[in-house]
């Protein structure tokens, strides 16, 4: 991985904890966290976040 591929994963997963921590706390909601989500994938491309955001998308059984 680059060093710029790993700034990249480091700010969306920096971003990502932020956001999850305000929907947690009930600033926001779990669909405005899900396009804030988007919108960090889109803006850092990260390789591992994706990854990350698919896995925890998945319906439990």
């Amino acid at each position: 991985m680059s060093p710029k591929q790993f700034e990249s994963e480091l700010n969306y997963l920096a971003a990502r904890e932020l956001a999850e921590s305000l929907m947690k706390q009930g600033f926001i909601t779990k669909t405005e966290f899900k396009k804030i989500d988007d919108l960090l994938i889109a803006a850092f491309a990260p390789l591992i976040g994706k990854l990350i955001t698919v896995s925890l998308d998945k319906p439990e059984d």
